[in-house]
């Protein structure tokens, strides 16, 4: 009988002499192959798996390079599921305006270059050719958010005995924003006392911002005896509490973390880490720091990956083939405002506008410093696996042409411990919940998002978030009352789409005022969902581009108003009402949402899951404007 290893070594040559390019089902079944021998060997519990996982993972990781770079893949499909669990998708599958809009006016300027004029009237779309308008769709309770739009047909798994489950599921929640700058990415403490949002600014989007939000109530939060002097100040607006601190950093941030015991922010840009007090009691060598105070500096030269933080006061940071490590209950404070580090930080090459706000410590050298079992191993992204204690990883193969994903033993010296198969891409984010100890989420630049049992190395769901058309970049994975669902985050299609994984379903998706979605992240003390997004029709100046009237429905308005009367050949005014506009490239028509929203600026957006929410409770009409206006 042929091993293992003995058909993954005919399958790696096949694929290894593959050179048809624009075959992509016949590449694919070579992947699925793979895979298929990985499930036969883990279901037979072959004691050699790990061997076969390893090789598999070789032969996949060449094979994905390949495919981006010579064969010709955007995305490339799911290959690592199952026959019995194919993937999840919409049920939905719509084209927008703009998609079939183009099409008649290619088939109109093809009839102009060939015959000199277009032989009929220029096309405009009608209702029936789009998506059904909002009214026409489910709203499962009456408080159901105007910012959803559920699918038909769907069955329902959380019921009234699952009540937190069915107000989310319902989506029953009130939607609200804040501006921000270019965000990048943010983190949630592991209370949900504080939301840390690294941003971008400045005219060249050149200088780091950090904005950190008081989640907790005012009452709950604020200092107990006098008032602090020497504490940042904390803004309120529209029911957010934040301060904006100055990162002192020399780039604009890229990578953030939240250490929950010791209450800190800590952010890092290419060459150093900094971390930011969130007040509370906690003291480093004796000093209490005042809220928002910038505590530690640390050198992290050669190591400019994600962050993780580490039990015990431990921060870690991966670079090419390792990490460093360092303890923070032994490194030097920056008391008094000194500087940490021996010398003066080197500001020559920065690119920041105004070079007077970095601080100039060179920061403290790295505790300890690991090599990875795996010595290639670069991750993009990591998450901490608490239940293991071992360090989720995703390979950056932009940098290393290689695209897995593995489980890695931080204590036990940066060995691989585990393996998992099945990306297409790098793996952008993770997600765990405390409701399963064994499964996490990861979201993936091929478009889809998977769950993994640690005990596995194979995707036990995936769920084709991007259509082949996106990465899937952000997911967040919860269990309210036990019941595992997963939000993931859309680029291009701008929204947030809400999985039910036992119903193998998409149930809904969340407006996001058609703003790309960054970052996604959960705040379970307060059944939250919050999301970073990006208007891609915005400037680094703040004007805004490639708007055109808006033509909102009455009832799709913030405040809804009855449809005005029309006669029987009265259409539409092409020139909208005058006073809002919309996106020409939006992937949703104004009529796709119950309240036509579109945030004109980048914003993080709050959705608050309540029993009993005002359903009123939704964001200003942005101000964005046509002709490339100033907001």
């Amino acid at each position: 009988m042929t091993s293992y290893a003995e058909r993954l070594d005919r399958l790696g040559t096949l694929i290894q002499s593959f050179k048809a390019q624009g075959q992509h089902e016949a590449f694919v079944d070579l992947l699925k192959g793979v895979t298929l021998v990985v499930r036969e060997a883990d279901n037979a519990g072959a004691p050699e798996l790990p061997q076969v996982v390893d090789k598999a993972g070789d032969i996949l990781s060449k094979a994905v390079d390949w495919a981006y770079s010579e064969g010709d893949f955007d995305f490339l499909p799911s290959y690592a599921h199952s026959f019995e669990n194919p993937p999840v998708k919409d049920s939905l599958s719509l084209e927008t305006r703009r998609a079939r809009q183009a099409a008649s006016d290619f088939i109109a300027q093809f009839e102009r270059m060939f015959f000199g004029r277009a032989t009929g009237e220029p096309t405009r779309l009608t209702d029936n050719q789009l998506s059904k308008p909002w009214p026409d769709t489910p709203h499962p309770h009456p408080n159901t958010t105007r910012l959803s739009r559920f699918r038909e047909g769907i069955p329902v798994t959380a019921t009234a005995d699952a009540p937190l489950a069915q107000t989310i599921y319902q989506a029953r929640c009130e939607v609200t924003s804040d501006t921000l700058n270019s965000p990048i990415s943010f983190a949630i403490t592991a209370n949900s006392s504080a939301l840390a949002v690294i941003q971008q600014g400045g005219w060249k989007n050149r200088e780091p911002l950090l904005t950190v939000y008081i989640l907790d109530d005012e009452a709950d939060s604020a200092g107990k005896g006098k008032v602090d002097k020497d504490a940042a100040e904390v803004l309120s607006w529209h029911g957010f509490r934040y301060m904006g601190l100055e990162c002192g950093l020399s780039e604009v941030a890229y990578e953030v973390a939240m250490d929950t015991p010791r209450q800190l922010a800590i952010v890092a840009d290419s060459r150093r880490i900094k971390t930011f007090s969130l007040g509370g009691d906690v003291t480093f060598n004796g000093w209490k720091p005042s809220l928002g105070k910038n505590v530690h500096t640390m050198k992290s030269a050669g190591y400019d990956g994600p962050l993780v933080v580490l039990p015990e006061g431990r921060i870690a940071r991966a670079g090419k083939g390792g990490a460093a490590i360092w303890n923070l209950d032994s490194l030097e404070t920056q008391e008094g405002g000194k500087r940490v580090g021996r010398g003066e930080f080197d500001i020559e090459h920065s690119m920041r506008d105004v070079d007077t706000d970095i601080e100039l410590s060179t920061g403290s050298i790295p505790t300890t410093t690991l090599t990875f079992s795996r010595n290639t191993l670069t991750p993009a992204s990591w998450h901490l696996h608490e239940p293991s204690g071992n360090v989720l990883a995703g390979e950056n193969g932009n940098k290393s042409h290689s695209y897995g994903c593995y489980s890695v033993d931080l204590n036990g010296g940066g060995k691989v411990v585990s393996q998992y198969l099945g990306h297409g891409g790098n793996v952008t984010a993770f997600s765990t919940s405390p409701g399963d100890a064994n499964v996490f989420a990861t979201a993936c630049g091929d478009g889809f998002a998977r769950l993994y049992d640690v005990r596995h190395p194979l995707p036990v769901v995936t769920i084709d978030s991007g259509k082949s058309s996106e990465f899937c970049s952000t997911i967040q994975f919860i269990h309210p009352d036990g019941i595992p669902t997963v939000f993931t985050g859309s680029d291009r299609y701008q929204n947030i789409m809400t999985w039910d994984v036992r119903a193998r379903s998409l149930v809904y998706e969340l407006a996001t005022g058609n703003n790309a979605v960054r970052a996604l992240c959960w705040d379970a003390k307060r059944t939250t969902l919050y999301a970073a997004t990006e208007c891609d029709y915005m400037d680094r100046l703040g004007f805004t581009h490639g708007y055109r009237a808006a033509h909102i429905p009455g009832w799709a308005k913030r405040v809804p108003e009855p449809e005005p009367v029309r006669g029987p050949d009265e259409d539409e005014d092409e020139e909208g009402d005058g006073e809002h506009c919309w996106p020409e490239n939006a992937p949703h028509e104004e009529r796709y949402f119950g309240y036509a929203y579109d945030a004109g600026e980048h914003a993080l957006l709050r959705y608050q899951y309540k029993e009993d929410p005002k359903p009123d409770v939704l964001p200003e009409y942005g101000r964005a404007q046509m002709g490339g206006g100033f907001w």
